[in-house]
């Protein structure tokens, strides 16, 4: 089960396969139900059979408000399937001089039950 959506000015890169999930770039999309529902659907299938371990990257210059939503929606899934045994771990990665998208990484990191390493990138 592979999973790609490609980068664009308002959207992310997301690429679900097995063992890796990577959301990375920007994501301001005008209609945020259009463009997360299949990734929520994509996450959805991915846990319903999960590998030993996946490791989940996240490295986002700016997410607006909708976003956020389905953002901690995403996780919040990947959090359910943690909670049933399932091994993930998430690499928060921001640049350095991005205090909002730090600030973010640690709201999730106080949400989310699954370890997040938080990690600043130069």
């Amino acid at each position: 089960m592979g999973y790609q959506v490609k980068e664009t000015k308002t959207t992310p890169y997301i690429n679900i396969e097995k063992g890796n999930v990577t959301i990375k770039g920007r994501s301001i999309p005008e209609d945020a139900f259009q463009f997360y529902d299949p990734v929520m659907k994509a996450c959805e299938e991915y846990i319903a059979d999960p590998p030993e371990n996946t490791h989940i990257i996240i490295h986002l210059d700016y997410v607006n408000s909708g976003s956020k939503k389905y953002l901690t929606n995403i996780l919040t899934l990947f959090e359910n399937s943690y909670l049933k045994g399932s091994s993930y771990k998430i690499a928060w990665r921001y640049d350095s001089d991005d205090e909002a998208m730090l600030d973010l990484g640690i709201d999730l990191k106080g949400i989310i039950k699954i370890p997040i390493e938080i990690i600043s990138i130069d």
